[in-house]
């Protein structure tokens, strides 16, 4: 639920400030499907997820040089399925959420910062968004810093990559207690935007490698996706 609510939260700041703002704006969302696979490692809890699918919701905004985007997604280990909203029983569940604003410093190039959440789940099942029981439970947040680089006209094809580094906490399970340990991250993203025929709608196909691991308990995640995001851009 944090997750939504801080997407939610950027969504509406988004809308608000293009309502407001004088200057030249643009602002996108759409919902994305991913093919990913995971390696998770805790310990004695080790999980590969082989090729797995999920979905999520992306989005960006742009007033001047300031910009704003924002991330989520949803790994089941079951797939794709409408039931998991009110009860997911697969044995791995991650969801991710990442926000960010910053500013363009050339025509082609944006510097971003802002914040990441992550919540692991392996078995167990969740109702309605909440852990009934698990076998191992992991949260982290992290602040991201980061780099975007991109074509400066979408119309009809354009392209772009981001590169992000995390520094943050992660708190979980160990021996029956609850630890924390710091955790440093990395994330690389690069796809390309093709407009459908004359309309306001984008397909975005493309490829990600996110990593994040812990300073202690050798706790170590590690997601590589293939995606396609639907895009209406304003």
């Amino acid at each position: 639920m944090r997750h939504i609510a801080l997407l939610t939260a950027c969504v509406c700041f988004a809308v608000v400030a293009r309502a407001q703002s004088p200057t030249p704006t643009s602002f996108s969302i759409g919902p994305r499907i991913s093919n990913y696979s995971t390696h998770f490692d805790a310990g004695p809890t080790l999980i590969d997820t082989s090729r797995q699918s999920g979905y999520g919701l992306v989005g960006d905004y742009r007033a001047g040089t300031f910009v704003l985007d924002w991330r989520y997604d949803h790994d089941p280990e079951n797939g794709i399925s409408l039931s998991d909203i009110v009860l997911d029983t697969g044995n791995y569940e991650h969801n991710g959420g990442e926000a960010t604003i910053g500013f363009a410093v050339a025509p082609i190039l944006d510097l971003q910062g802002g914040v990441r959440i992550d919540s692991i789940r392996v078995g167990g099942a969740r109702l309605f968004g909440a852990t009934i029981f698990d076998d191992f439970d992991l949260d982290h947040q992290a602040i991201a810093a980061g780099i975007h680089l991109h074509s400066g006209d979408h119309n009809p094809i354009g392209w772009y990559a981001t590169a992000r580094g995390y520094l943050g906490s992660a708190k979980f399970d160990r021996l029956g207690l609850r630890v924390t340990s710091d955790t440093t991250g990395y994330r690389g993203e690069t796809g390309i935007r093709i407009r459908l025929a004359e309309s306001n709608w984008y397909v975005v196909p493309g490829l990600e490698y996110e990593r994040f691991s812990t300073k202690n308990y050798e706790v170590d995640f590690r997601t590589n996706r293939v995606f396609l995001n639907f895009v209406y851009t304003r």
